[in-house]
């Protein structure tokens, strides 16, 4: 309690509960102190706090408490992340409530409080709410790896020749001193191919309209795959952004649900399957067996160098 007392004001009461306000760092309201436990229960969106007055903040107090009873009956189904470290949008169905931080002081908030949401891959929505429908949009992400995969697959054969010369100039340098083997190395290092190329997006965007006191709306940036710079595969990344498409998808049920229980989906100009469903394209894998055996005919002297790299290019697709 002593030590308490070090941090703690008892002379300098919170003007909203009356209890000990800290004597370092304390948030303030027109100048006055509040304590630890009303700080605690401020969750607001960026900027409102710094324009509240005292009143201001003491009618959120008791708007804060009144929804107690909602976090106290909040029981998550369903939450998808926005990012390592980054936290989650959580859904609890069976109540009809929903939160925006995967937090027990925060906010919940009731079904009838979403008036809206959109989700996009960066600006292009691929899941939004209209009138009685969930609008479902074409994705771009199929149609541009297919022209990225076979620049995946050039990438991986150039990767499999570097390391290929790379044993070969390993064997060479296995008699040099300890410093000229590091150095080699390290320029080795340095020299290592990477994959430059940046995915089909770089974001994913959910976005929400609310009817509240103090959150209008919500944006929150989730994130989309990558590529292995060092190793890329389309077929592994499709995979992910495949999973990352299905729980997007099953976000935007659900909070469709919550503005209209009996609203239908529909694909407005589609000419595929649904994000979630879209094929995969063909794998690079065997175009670079095919490439290392037309080699080996180029190396064996059947094949001319033309002959090869006109081969090499039919099968890469470019």
């Amino acid at each position: 309690n002593e030590i308490m007392g070090l941090f703690s004001n008892n002379k300098k009461l919170c003007p909203i509960c009356g209890s000990p306000t800290p004597r370092f760092l304390a948030t303030k309201f027109e100048n006055e102190a509040i304590c630890k436990d009303c700080d605690n229960k401020i969750d607001l969106p960026d900027g409102v706090q710094g324009k509240m007055t005292l009143a201001d903040f003491r009618q959120y107090i008791a708007r804060y408490d009144e929804n107690a009873a909602l976090r106290s009956s909040f029981s998550k189904t369903f939450q998808i992340s926005y990012g390592f470290l980054s936290g989650y949008l959580q859904v609890d169905e069976a109540h009809g409530l929903f939160r925006l931080k995967d937090n027990d002081r925060s906010w919940v908030f009731p079904a009838a409080a979403l008036k809206g949401f959109r989700i996009l891959e960066d600006t292009s929505p691929i899941y939004e709410s209209g009138a009685g429908v969930l609008r479902c949009h074409e994705s771009i992400v199929p149609a541009r790896m297919n022209e990225i995969a076979p620049l995946i697959a050039q990438f991986q054969l150039q990767r499999q020749e570097y390391e290929h010369i790379q044993t070969l100039e390993r064997m060479r340098h296995l008699n040099d001193d300890e410093d000229a083997r590091r150095e080699w190395e390290r320029e080795s290092e340095r020299n290592r191919p990477e994959f430059e190329m940046d995915p089909p997006i770089k974001n994913f965007h959910v976005e929400l309209t609310l009817e509240h006191p103090y959150w209008h709306s919500f944006h929150e940036k989730l994130d989309a795959p990558e590529f292995d710079r060092e190793n890329p595969s389309a077929e592994r990344y499709m995979k992910d952004y495949q999973e990352k498409a299905e729980q997007l998808h099953a976000l935007a049920l659900k909070l469709m649900r919550f503005i209209d229980p009996a609203a239908r989906e529909e694909y407005p100009g589609a000419k595929a399957a649904p994000a979630q469903q879209v094929a995969q394209p063909a794998a690079p894998a065997n175009a670079i067996e095919e490439i290392q055996k037309y080699k080996a005919l180029m190396d064996a002297g059947i094949l001319t160098e033309e002959e090869f790299t006109a081969k090499k290019r039919q099968l890469l697709g470019i």
